[in-house]
């Protein structure tokens, strides 16, 4: 399960997962969002300007991110 480290909290789905290297550039992450392929903590985003915070967090440190099917992440958050 790759992982990444950030220490900001706000940010807009798109940005996070370009800023983690989940999606090499935001273009493509926008597109895979806008097409349903994007879930985190188990739960599809649908909007490209929907904004992460800590109310998204798990355990309040993490964030599971499902790329397509099979592609998980871990994002903690110092």
């Amino acid at each position: 399960l790759p992982a990444s480290v950030l220490a900001n909290v706000q940010y807009d789905v798109v940005s996070l997962l370009a800023d983690t290297g989940i999606f090499p550039s935001r273009g493509e992450a926008r597109k895979m969002v806008q097409g349903g392929g994007v879930s985190i903590n188990r739960k599809k985003v649908d909007a490209a300007t929907h904004i992460i915070t800590t109310a998204h967090l798990l355990h309040g440190k993490y964030l599971l991110v499902q790329k397509g099917k099979k592609n998980y992440f871990l994002v903690s958050f110092s």
